[in-house]
């Protein structure tokens, strides 16, 4: 698994993954990029939809962790709508991997963590 958590143990963690071959595969990250990742989906029509729909409500992993995300075509759309420029370059990054991630396992399980 790409990691983005180094140098912020301790605080909350965030995992994004799909499993191949029995094993995690995919991104571990200190919540903080998770946050400004998902702070840049904006709601459509005033209302929040998809994977912001549960951030912002705080329901799914934080009820429940590891959870599957129910539509990865959605989340998919919602992470290729953010505009890369209002991130810094370490979100970008990470919002690279996950759209990849998302693209590749369209079929499969993706799952977020929180820790």
């Amino acid at each position: 698994m790409d990691n983005y958590y180094e140098g912020f143990e301790g605080n909350p963690e965030i995992d994004i993954y799909t499993f191949s071959k029995n094993e995690k595969v995919g991104i571990e990250m200190w919540d903080g990029y998770f946050d400004e990742i998902m702070r840049a989906i904006q709601p459509v029509n005033g209302e929040w939809q998809s994977l912001a729909y549960y951030y912002n409500l705080y329901e799914g992993w934080y009820d429940e962790s590891p959870w599957e995300i129910p539509n990865n075509q959605e989340a998919l759309k919602q992470f290729e709508s953010i505009d890369n420029s209002t991130l810094d370059k370490v979100s970008q990054e990470i919002l690279t991997k996950i759209i990849e991630l998302f693209k590749n396992n369209s079929n499969n399980g993706i799952f977020i963590e929180y820790t």
